[in-house]
């Protein structure tokens, strides 16, 4: 009888022994935290502003201003604020926008029958272009010292390309980029502009701003259901990712040892487990993983370090050990720097000092007509391009202040080289009508020729000039179709007549959106009818139109109206219609 107690008793110890030896399987439990990065060159915490120096040139300004682009860098933690005392100054330089070469590329497209046999081929054709471009910066400090030494972001000597959409034979792919040349290069600068942009913003915010960070990161959960431990290790690995999701960019939990103490001593206890047992050396592991995170987020990158060595030391995971060291030290080199040890942090900025602010000239759109003609500048930088795909830089006479319509019957300008700082004599003015350019570019904007009857001078007692004429049009979105601008004019207003008077009444004149589609000359008005014409040559899109796809409310459209409704139609364009999503489609 003493022997079968004596085994019954052994076989318990070995049964509370093995507890841990079950089988482990643990699994990756993700959670998100912010926190607020100390900069990598720090330059005080009084140092509250940045100022933006741009050297341009005439080929960007066409179409991406400075203003644009100078909106675009934005350094975490810091304001933009010209001319403030103890701040910084990022400068940036650009060289000239080259478009080196443009060639036809061609694609087959190949048809195989069940034995593999070439039945047909297609060919598809697009416009590659081999462009240059230049961008170099620098970051100096109030005391004009170097913060960030000059570098090189783009090289000029670099070539970068751009490929236009495809098309079915070359006569098109040529047509079009000889009809969208203007467009596509606005295109690429915009893209490349605001690719820099966010660049920089990101790579200023790690240098000397303060970085608002949100992470994706993870905890290691044990998975194993029948593991006695199953249902505490869910219970504190849940508990412990909610708290730390709970953490902001500006603060975190107060008493440490009262929110995370017993979950510490958890995980303490596990990773004191026989790693020998491959079973229990799983829960070393996770328990090792989740210290070490669990400190590093608690701004304590010693103690993070401490367990993450131990994961290298005892050989449990040396990559993940190896990758936890290095991000605790890259902590403790930033608070060292900073002398700031926290990661949740307020910081409150201050208002600039707006006297120190240069006054720049102020907007006119939001002016009287008046106050808007008094203030605009008499000169607006531009380019224009002739029918011989020549591109003149220069400037025009602003004779469409709070006046678009002026743009559209035509314009007067001066080249560059016969500018000389608005010293010219009369000969140096050239006036071109759209019959005589392929486009313009004026205050950022891009224009093309284009023919249209603006039906709304019939209604003003001018039945002639309703006829079709070749206006500017301003481009709204580029592309085989292409969504354009008309602004009615007033009845007296005259081409190249420089009307500005502040009295005519402008509050009833429409600004008409008009499509110009592939191979037209002539822009339309668009009306629901209009573009079901054109859907119904697309029998995908049709279909996809008739479904709702295009429905601001996702509602399916009857395209079978009553009279009232047919006419309605005809006129105007159901609001309930998202035509940019449709010409988005017809433009792939």
């Amino acid at each position: 009888m003493k022997l079968i107690f004596k085994i019954i008793a052994i076989i318990f110890l070995l049964a509370n022994q093995s507890s841990f030896a079950q089988k482990v399987d643990i699994d990756k439990l993700k959670f998100n935290i912010k926190r607020t990065l100390l900069p990598k060159k720090p330059q005080g915490e009084n140092v509250y502003f940045y100022d933006v120096n741009l050297k341009s040139n005439a080929t960007v300004r066409q179409h991406v201003s400075d203003d644009e682009i100078i909106a675009g860098i934005k350094i975490d933690g810091m304001v933009y604020a010209p001319n403030q005392p103890n701040s910084v100054l990022v400068n940036i330089v650009f060289s000239d926008f080259l478009i080196n070469r443009n060639e036809l590329i061609t694609r087959t497209e190949e048809t195989k029958d069940k034995e593999g046999k070439v039945t047909s081929r297609k060919n598809y054709y697009k416009t590659k272009i081999t462009y240059t471009f230049g961008v170099n910066y620098d970051v100096k400090n109030s005391q004009k010292q170097d913060v960030i030494s000059n570098i090189n972001y783009m090289s000029a000597n670099n070539y970068r390309t751009y490929e236009t959409s495809e098309f079915g034979s070359s006569s098109e792919a040529n047509k079009y980029y000889l009809d969208n040349n203007l467009s596509i290069k606005s295109n690429i600068l915009k893209d490349l502009t605001i690719e820099m942009g966010r660049t920089l913003s990101n790579f200023f915010s790690y240098e000397i701003g303060y970085k608002a960070q949100s992470l994706n990161e993870y905890l290691w959960i044990l998975d194993s259901k029948k593991h006695e431990e199953f249902e505490n290790h869910q219970k504190i690995t849940r508990k412990l990712a909610e708290e730390l999701q709970k953490f902001t960019e500006k603060s975190k939990v107060e008493d440490i040892n009262a929110f995370f103490g017993p979950i510490i001593e958890y995980y303490t206890k596990l990773s004191k487990l026989d790693i020998e047992d491959k079973h229990q050396k799983k829960l070393v592991y996770a328990s090792l993983y989740n210290l070490a995170t669990l400190y590093y987020y608690l701004d304590d990158p010693i103690q993070s370090k401490i367990y993450a060595q131990r994961l290298i030391k005892d050989d449990i995971d040396e990559k993940d050990g190896k990758e936890l060291v290095k991000n605790a030290d890259y902590l403790i080199d930033l608070f060292k720097k900073n002398n700031k040890f926290s990661t949740h942090f307020e910081r409150e900025i201050p208002n600039p000092d707006q006297a120190l602010i240069p006054v720049k000239s102020a907007s006119t759109q939001t002016l009287k007509a008046a106050e808007a003609v008094a203030q605009a500048p008499r000169f607006v930088e531009g380019m224009v391009i002739t029918n011989e795909d020549k591109e003149i830089d220069g400037y025009f006479f602003n004779e469409f202040e709070n006046a678009p319509w002026e743009v559209q019957d035509g314009v007067r300008f001066i080249a560059s080289s016969l500018y000389n700082d608005g010293k010219f004599d009369k000969k140096s003015v050239e006036k071109f009508t759209p019959k005589e350019l392929k486009g313009l570019v004026v205050a950022g904007k891009i224009y093309i020729p284009a023919l249209f009857s603006d039906v709304s001078k019939v209604m003003n007692g001018n039945p002639l000039g309703a006829t079709a004429k070749k206006y500017f049009l301003e481009v709204i979105k580029d592309g085989k179709y292409k969504v354009l601008s008309y602004h009615e004019a007033p009845p007296t207003t005259m081409a190249f007549s420089g009307t500005m008077d502040p009295k005519v009444n402008t509050d009833n004149l429409e600004k008409l959106t008009v499509l110009l589609a592939p191979g037209e000359d002539k822009a339309k008005k668009i009306t629901t009818s209009y573009l079901e014409e054109i859907l119904a040559t697309n029998k995908t899109l049709f279909d996809k139109y008739q479904k709702g796809a295009y429905s601001v409310d996702g509602k399916a459209i009857n395209v079978k109206r009553d009279m009232i409704d047919r006419m309605t139609a005809k006129s105007s364009l159901d609001k309930n219609i998202d035509f940019m999503k449709i010409i988005e489609d017809l433009n792939k």
